[in-house]
């Protein structure tokens, strides 16, 4: 499917056969789900069922983690009507600041923070990020929200894989993700059928 194209029978998770193989080696992620934000229609889509558990939810913020969380946080955040927060990656803020170390999905160890002026006692909070495989990121920005006295809402990412990280997030908050249960064993194998029709 070319990356503009829109179906006629636009089914829950249709965008993702617009998301592009990995074609640059081990060092980098396996598939690359920006792509489909290239895409109007897929974008509005795939905030449509990110935030369909959510809409008896009350929601004071979004939060997005540093970076591809920043793209659906801010399409979250404006498509609710609420502010948007950043979760950055460390020494990115001129600000006061929280941190938290953690290790990626790479095994790195990193470090993210966020500004201490906005989180609260009270506010509660949907975070967003692209993509949860191993979950170390996703449970470093739950760990800064509550650690600074906010609720976690929710989470939301466009894929959450069943490793020990995403089981974990999944059996202690409400998530979201846009992945059919169908489509779950080739998340979590790492490959995707629709792979084999891809073109570039």
């Amino acid at each position: 499917m070319d990356v503009l194209d829109v179906p006629a029978d636009r089914q829950k998770g249709w965008y993702l056969s617009l998301m592009a193989p990995n074609t640059k080696g081990p060092e980098f992620a396996w598939l690359d789900p920006s792509r489909l934000y290239c895409n109007s229609q897929a974008l509005a889509d795939c905030v449509k069922d990110l935030l369909g558990p959510f809409h008896s939810d009350p929601v004071d913020l979004v939060a997005g983690i540093d970076a591809m969380g920043f793209i659906l946080g801010a399409s979250v955040a404006t498509t609710l009507g609420k502010g948007f927060l950043a979760i950055r990656k460390a020494c990115h803020l001129c600000v006061a600041t929280q941190n938290q170390n953690y290790t990626d999905y790479t095994g790195r160890e990193k470090t993210m923070e966020v500004r201490l002026d906005v989180l609260k006692p009270g506010l509660r909070v949907l975070l967003v990020d692209q993509w949860i495989e191993t979950g170390g990121t996703m449970r470093a920005a739950i760990q800064l929200v509550e650690n600074l006295g906010a609720t976690v809402t929710g989470v939301a990412a466009v894929a959450i894989e069943n490793t020990e990280g995403g089981k974990w997030i999944k059996e202690n908050y409400k998530f979201s993700h846009c992945i059919p249960e169908g489509l779950q064993s080739q998340v979590d194998r790492k490959h995707l059928d629709s792979f084999k029709s891809f073109t570039k």
